[in-house]
């Protein structure tokens, strides 16, 4: 990793441990610095470590790209828009676990962002929890800013989370522990309904 690029990931860190939002926005920067940003990572940006194909042989990299070209950048957003409870959740897993590095990758979707979930095989209906903004997908970020779904950093997320809303008296749901969807779901985190 060049100065250039350790220098971005540790602005993006400032940003997620809190320290101020201006640090998000000079990641942020405008358009050609966020074009400069995505090509430090090569021609995929930051799904240059997931695999182009899915399970059934569909483009994954056109998917992800066209699900959320930016995590990185759409984090705050994306935190904003969850339910306080889960929000404060989620920030204090990340302020809890400094070295621990994720992002938002799906949190409040409109109803056109959920029916293409169900249609990918994402998810199951089109209104669940993440239409009314009380569940979050999760992504682990290696050193470099790249998604990588790896199931032992998938684990240690959840381990930190579960450890914040147990904390903060939040009761969650893990999509790690869903019945037909056991392991496959490791990055989907929701508040417990009464």
């Amino acid at each position: 990793m060049n100065g250039s690029q350790r220098v971005r990931l540790g602005v993006f860190i400032a940003a997620l441990l809190g320290m101020g939002t201006n640090a998000l926005a000079q990641h942020n920067g405008d358009a050609s610095r966020r074009t400069a940003h995505q090509s430090i990572y090569g021609p995929d940006g930051i799904y240059a470590k997931i695999p182009a194909r899915d399970d059934h042989g569909r483009d994954q990299l056109a998917m992800f790209r066209a699900w959320n070209p930016d995590p990185v950048g759409n984090h705050e957003a994306n935190l904003r828009a969850l339910h306080p409870l889960l929000a404060r959740v989620v920030q204090k897993a990340q302020a809890d676990n400094p070295g621990l590095l994720f992002v938002i990758g799906s949190g409040l979707r409109d109803g056109g962002l959920q029916r293409k979930a169900v249609a990918w095989g994402w998810s199951r209906n089109n209104a669940g929890p993440h239409t009314l903004g009380l569940a979050v997908d999760l992504w682990p970020l290696d050193a470099q800013g790249h998604v990588v779904f790896d199931p032992s950093a998938q684990t240690r997320i959840a381990d930190a989370v579960k450890r914040a809303a147990r904390e903060l008296g939040v009761p969650i749901l893990w999509g790690g522990h869903f019945k037909g969807f056991k392991d496959t779901d490791r990055s989907h985190f929701e508040l417990r309904r009464p």
